[in-house]
């Protein structure tokens, strides 16, 4: 593959996404917002960066060398259910220190009626994570990997990009400063993205940064406000702009969290 082979396919792949994403989520923006729309249709959205990928690689005839198919080995995955276990965690202990939210678990029979619930998020969560990152780390990072100067920065730009209309328009959060709070997403999406990029590249494999994806939004999204921190505090406006899934201290936490890996020796893989 040739130098301007390999950026053609990135903007063509950034520019078909783009819009095929701002499409999808317009139609959700004008019947209603994400509020209208079950988790099944925003799976159904996060699948769409992968599904182009994959129709993109089968037409033009790429072949899958770059895509990370590997499994790759045990201690990565450790890491991919981990950092973002251990970020929960912070991010819960701030909550309740900065009185946003308080530790106030469900209870056995409420905890038993929200099982189901549980493993229909978690399934789902899968589903959409692992269609998400064929595209943005399976796709789109190999083919900048060598053609741009940051092509870690470059994939985080394009996927909270991707999320925007989302996010200011579509009551995503339950917020009045809509703005603020997509700007604080962006944020903390590509500090996300510097962690995942980089564990996709040493492990050479993106089943694990699509475990890691869904552990971010599985426990960050449902477990912590959902089963853990159940109360809010004096401060609970705060909530989604400080302690939420995207919010400050996640952002800080993933920027530490990259710091450490890079630490760490050199990545095994580049690619595949």
């Amino acid at each position: 593959m040739t130098q301007v082979r390999a950026r053609t396919q990135a903007l063509f792949f950034i520019v078909a996404v783009l819009l095929t994403g701002w499409g999808f989520q317009v139609f959700i923006i004008m019947n209603g917002g994400v509020r209208a729309f079950g988790p099944v249709w925003l799976a159904g959205l996060m699948c769409t960066p992968g599904l182009l990928a994959l129709m993109l690689r089968l037409v033009s005839r790429i072949g899958f060398a770059d895509a990370g198919l590997r499994l790759g080995a045990p201690r990565y995955y450790a890491l991919a259910i981990g950092v973002p276990m251990l970020i929960a965690a912070t991010l819960s202990a701030f909550s309740v220190v900065l009185d946003i939210r308080m530790f106030a678990p469900p209870g056995a029979r409420a905890l038993s009626e929200l099982t189901p619930v549980l493993w229909t998020v978690l399934a789902l969560g899968l589903i959409g994570a692992f269609g998400e990152e064929h595209g943005w780390r399976g796709f789109l990072l190999p083919k900048l990997i060598g053609e741009v100067r940051h092509p870690y920065a470059s994939t985080g730009i394009v996927w909270a990009a991707w999320h925007l209309p989302l996010i200011a328009f579509a009551a995503f959060y339950d917020t009045e400063h809509r703005f603020v709070m997509a700007l604080i997403y962006g944020v903390g999406i590509v500090a996300m993205n510097v962690v995942f990029c980089e564990l996709r590249m040493r492990s050479g494999s993106v089943w694990v940064v699509g475990i890691m994806h869904a552990t971010h939004n599985f426990v960050l999204q449902f477990v912590v406000p959902v089963l853990i921190l159940t109360m809010p505090g004096e401060r609970a406006e705060l909530w989604d702009y400080v302690a939420g899934d995207t919010g400050l201290i996640v952002a800080a936490a993933y920027a530490c969290a990259y710091l450490m890996l890079r630490s760490l020796s050199q990545p095994e893989s580049r690619c595949g």
